[in-house]
């Protein structure tokens, strides 16, 4: 186990450095020994999948890069200046959310290369706006901005909607991660709000996909989700819940994925699943009082979703979005639990 737990902390280890948390072998392996004699194979999966699904600082970096570089060619800027004269990165989260802190990366990028600054550039007439994110994940965030935007005007009174359908502007939402189900959501609220045509035009740029779409065919299926089998604490959770909406995407089909490439095999995933899944339904239980709907064992989720979460396995070097397992991120006074990742901002 200690080899495990030195694994996984080489890769997580500057999470939120800049708030003071330390996490530490120790750290992981007291995280680990809650699973009693699961441990072993908690570290195990968690070891083999961490270095592709966390993002440290300096691979948030590169990533902001690689998307600025990708808007410098699609757009066919030959210098940097025009593209950051011509280019507004939309500014439209709570201080402490995740694209002030991607903004932050892009501006220390922008002055070790070039020694300038994007906020150099703000007052200039804009062609592209960009829209910087963490994770897609269900995407209700993304979405909510996106339409105001779209729905917005600028200072003659001209919709963004329109003037992105008549090409005098572009619209470009860069993310880290997108989940492919919920990215399918919003993709159809754009549609069913301004049109097919505009919902063409916006480019999309992600550095990771989660394959969690069960309608889709050959998905990856990299997060976690239980199948249904002889679990009876697990079976009665689902049954108990009162929402009624996506009950069919709720266990994962035995023969998904075709062939496993996100866990050590498909045995260990089966456990794996189970294991955070009752985990997840002991953290509720532990709740005195009212349970919030949107609470589930593996990551918060539409309340009308009859499911156990997104199971979101992706994490940050600032933060874990609420949609991971609440294994990795519960913590509350009074309750026997010690989370991995301490969050902020959850509540």
């Amino acid at each position: 186990m200690k080899e495990l737990a030195d694994r996984i902390y080489e890769v997580v280890k500057d999470y939120r450095n800049h708030d003071n948390i330390k996490i530490t072998p120790d750290t992981i392996l007291h995280w680990a020994d809650q699973f009693d004699e699961n441990g072993v194979l908690v570290l195990n999966e968690l070891a083999h999948i961490i270095s592709t699904v966390y993002v440290s600082r300096e691979q948030a970096k590169k990533y902001v890069d690689t998307h600025v570089k990708q808007y410098i060619r699609l757009f066919r800027y030959s210098d940097i200046i025009q593209f950051l004269m011509d280019t507004e990165f939309l500014d439209l989260q709570q201080p402490y959310k995740s694209q002030p802190a991607i903004l932050e990366l892009l501006d220390e990028l922008l002055n070790e290369q070039f020694s300038i600054s994007y906020k150099d550039y703000l007052t200039f007439p804009k062609r592209h706006y960009v829209y910087f994110d963490d994770i897609l994940a269900s995407g209700s965030t993304i979405g909510k901005h996106i339409v105001e935007f779209l729905n917005s005007t600028d200072s003659f009174g001209n919709k963004f909607a329109d003037k992105i359908l008549s090409n005098e502007i572009t619209l470009s939402i860069s993310v880290f991660c997108l989940h492919q189900w919920g990215f399918s959501f919003q993709d159809f609220r754009i549609i069913k709000t301004f049109g097919d045509k505009v919902s063409k035009k916006i480019n999309w740029y992600s550095n990771y996909d989660i394959e969690n779409h069960a309608k889709f065919a050959d998905q990856k299926f990299n997060i976690a989700k239980p199948i249904k089998a002889n679990n009876n604490k697990i079976n009665s959770y689902l049954e108990n819940l009162s929402a009624t909406k996506y009950e069919d995407y709720a266990y994962r089909s035995k023969t998904s994925p075709a062939q496993e490439t996100f866990f050590t095999n498909a045995s260990n995933r089966i456990k794996f699943e189970e294991v955070i899944t009752e985990k997840g339904i002991d953290i509720i239980n532990m709740i005195n009082g009212e349970i919030k709907p949107n609470l589930r064992p593996l990551g918060l989720i539409n309340p009308t979703y009859k499911i156990f979460g997104l199971g979101t396995h992706f994490f940050t070097w600032r933060n874990i979005p609420n949609n991971c397992p609440l294994i990795y991120w519960w913590e509350v006074p009074g309750h026997n639990w010690t989370p991995l990742f301490p969050v902020i901002n959850r509540g």
